[in-house]
């Protein structure tokens, strides 16, 4: 062979290294290393959104604007544009944001998992435009430079073999920097387990010596050194290459995680090679990891208190049936906070999330190391009490709790005393399914709350009725307001000085379906924990306005305000709407409020009750002289009238002191101009006595009874002379 043919042969193999070696490894490492970061974002925009849907799953389909928020991943500096797409566990588009991306497209779905649940999935893409545009350019300048070297060899004479040689050197240096600056430890091994080449990122990783990086090292001088030096996890270093020589006898690429003596986790991709070998890539993802840890935990636990969430109680719970088949007990308390929305609302939000670490590191101390305490709500929390003598293990417990969480806390200054109430489910006494326990405590709390707080109360299957009943009134209710079911009655106000009457207080009556008139007393208080109550009061308004609309001039109405009305901003704008609908006066309206309202006051409320009054609108105090600062409530406010509580009436033959009492009242009415009227009138010596104790206005079964709108003009007539004959 001549000395040309030689170097035409070398050109050859230089060129192909050149040409084919170097643009397949940048396109190889960076499609490896895209496909990993991308693979990442997917996974964290799942937890994210995971955590978002936890507590609305019935919900989250529909709310594309807040999983935008949620998914708003920033892109890296100069990285490509991401387009996410989230389905449903059924393949329904959620959410997309509508991102056109220029093909090729790298695409990583990921499910989102809730709990245990795979509730659907999530998709990221990615384009690959700019990588395939950089890969091109590598190959066509990889295709210059071989051509050069190949005619170099060839067509050259011999004196320019330095030149070339030097050329070789800094494109093998090119190469050198391109390996060095991945991001992943990179090593190749021949088919003897001997070290081809690794960039200075392996190196680095497991703290190799030079000696160790050299061409020809075999593998398991690698691996002892590593052992000695705590980098490495796993068997022996002979074990370890049958290992290696197993999987690429195997010939399928495969990926393992690696957690090292030093703490350090190791994510390393394996490629065989044709003809033995392999080509592996070693990443740390210890932070990746532990933000992976971090992300699930959030996911079971109440970032607050550190408490377990409701997720994970439910996990526990599934877990403690398992106690139950084994012919153990297991309780649940549901417990919640006795007037912690006065600290809320008294002393800002922080005091109150301090307060529920402080209540929690309590409820920490009342329990077994076993025991299980979550945070279901904002001052809600459940206990599981495994393994127990039931029911006297649920009791003990319920009383160190009850003393625990009622003794005094000090925070900020502030000297807070709250309370809490409790209800406990057993099974297997109250139910064998352990997941029914924590429904059948919530059951006994709402009874304990609805009969006095700061105790605790027993399941009993009565509730289970019961909760039926108010489920279904609720149904019932809900169906009320949309199709019309209320109906409004009036019982007439009666002027004593000309025994006239002045006004016709609006009183709601509904005709259940089935089970006939239902009393206010059983569906108001539901309406206003359900907030059906705005959408029944803005009723109210309307119709008691249109109807006193066809009444004389000089009659007004009365309508009843709820508390919870004045939680709803369009308060001042439902009586405004309904004044102008029916064309009443103003003046001829007046509105009710109980003591509850002012004592709840805040700034927004007496400003939506000085509009109202500024307006025309009468403002009546009712049931005045049962609360605990009635004298107070007239000191903060100008009312038009105020209306003396039954209770004074009806004992105004039996005890002196009602009758003082509402003389005083009348006495102060006068005082500051406001219209006294003395409710529950039931005969006519009631109606003599408060006559005669200067009231100006009566109300009562002994002028009239409330009767539906139709009969008002029959009202006009008897309530009158009602009134006139007992004068």
């Amino acid at each position: 062979m001549t000395r040309r043919s030689a170097l035409g042969a070398v050109g050859l193999a230089v060129a192909a290294m050149i040409g084919i070696v170097l643009p397949l490894a940048y396109a190889t490492f960076g499609y490896l290393e895209r496909s990993e970061v991308l693979a990442f974002k997917a996974k964290l925009s799942a937890a994210k959104v995971a955590k978002y849907i936890y507590g609305r799953e019935k919900l989250w389909q529909y709310q594309s604007v807040r999983l935008d928020e949620v998914l708003d991943v920033p892109s890296d500096a100069g990285a490509s544009p991401l387009r996410q797409r989230v389905f449903d566990s059924s393949g329904k588009v959620v959410f997309d944001n509508g991102r056109e991306l220029v093909p090729p497209v790298l695409r990583s779905t990921v499910p989102i998992v809730v709990g245990s649940t795979t509730v659907g999935r999530l998709i990221t893409e990615e384009s690959l435009d700019g990588f395939v545009k950089a890969v091109l350019l590598w190959v066509l300048a990889s295709t210059v430079l071989a051509a050069a070297a190949y005619l170099g060899f060839r067509a050259l004479p011999l004196r320019a073999l330095d030149d070339t040689i030097a050329e070789l050197e800094t494109q093998n240096e090119r190469f050198d920097i391109a390996l060095s600056n991945m991001s992943q430890g990179l090593c190749v091994f021949d088919k003897d387990r001997r070290l081809v080449v690794c960039n200075s990122r392996y190196a680095r990783l497991y703290s190799l010596p030079a000696e160790l990086t050299r061409p020809g090292t075999p593998l398991e001088d690698i691996v002892r050194f590593r052992m000695a030096t705590g980098r490495y996890a796993g068997a022996s270093p002979e074990a370890h290459a049958r290992t290696i020589d197993a999987m690429v006898a195997a010939g399928t690429p495969s990926t393992h995680v690696y957690d090292m003596h030093d703490g350090r986790s190791i994510f390393v991709k394996f490629q065989p090679l044709e003809g033995g070998g392999w080509v592996a890539t070693h990443e740390d993802v210890t932070e990746q990891r532990r933000a992976e840890a971090h992300i699930a935990y959030l996911a079971h636990h109440d970032p607050l208190t550190d408490l377990p969430n409701r997720a994970l109680l439910s996990k526990r719970l599934e877990e403690a049936r398992r106690i139950v088949e084994g012919g153990g007990s297991v309780a649940v308390l549901c417990l919640d906070l006795d007037r912690f929305k006065e600290v809320n609302d008294t002393l800002g939000h922080p005091v109150g999330d301090a307060l529920l670490k402080a209540i929690a590191k309590r409820l920490r101390a009342c329990v077994r190391e076993d025991d299980t305490i979550a945070r279901v709500g904002g001052d809600e929390f459940a206990i599981i009490q495994a393994g127990a003598a039931q029911p006297q293990a649920a009791t003990a417990l319920a009383v160190r709790i009850i003393d625990a969480i009622s003794a005094p806390i000090e925070i900020d200054g502030h000297h807070i005393v709250v309370g809490t109430s409790l209800g406990i489910s057993v099974a297997p006494s109250d139910t064998d399914d352990t997941t029914q326990l924590f429904k059948y405590a919530d059951m006994a709390l709402y009874q304990v709350k609805g009969r006095g707080r700061g105790t605790y109360r027993f399941f009993e299957p009565a509730m289970d009725a019961l909760m039926h009943e108010r489920r279904q009134m609720e149904i019932d209710l809900r169906a009320a307001v949309s199709q019309g079911g209320f109906e409004l009655y009036y019982q007439p106000i009666i002027n004593l000085d000309d025994n006239r009457v002045s006004t016709f207080e609006a009183l709601l009556r509904w005709h259940r379906p089935d089970r006939g008139m239902v009393s206010p007393g059983e569906f108001i208080p539901l309406a206003e924990e359900t907030g059906l109550i705005t959408q029944i009061g803005e009723w109210v308004l309307r119709a008691a306005c249109a109807q006193a609309a066809t009444w004389p001039d000089n009659i007004r109405v009365s309508v009843n305000l709820s508390p919870a009305q004045f939680k709803h901003l369009q308060l001042t704008a439902a009586v405004t709407q309904a004044l102008v609908d029916s064309g009443l006066a103003a003046n001829r309206l007046e509105l009710e409020i109980t003591e509850s309202i002012l004592l709840e006051s805040t700034e927004e409320t007496l400003a939506v009750l000085r509009m109202l009054r500024n307006a025309g609108v009468r403002i009546a105090m009712d049931d005045f002289g049962i609360g605990f600062s009635s004298l107070r409530s007239l000191r903060i406010f100008p009312f038009d009238k105020i209306k003396i509580d039954r209770s004074f009436v009806r004992d105004l033959d039996k005890a002196e002191a009602a009758s003082a009492i509402v003389e005083a009242i009348a006495m102060l009415g006068a005082r500051l101009d406001m219209t006294i009227t003395a409710e529950g009138v039931e005969t006519s010596d009631q109606l003599s006595w408060v006559r005669a104790l200067g009231v100006t206005e009566v109300q009562g079964y002994f002028v009239s009874r409330p009767r539906p709108a139709g009969d008002i003009p029959t009202m006009l007539d008897v309530a009158s002379a009602t009134a006139r004959e007992a004068a």
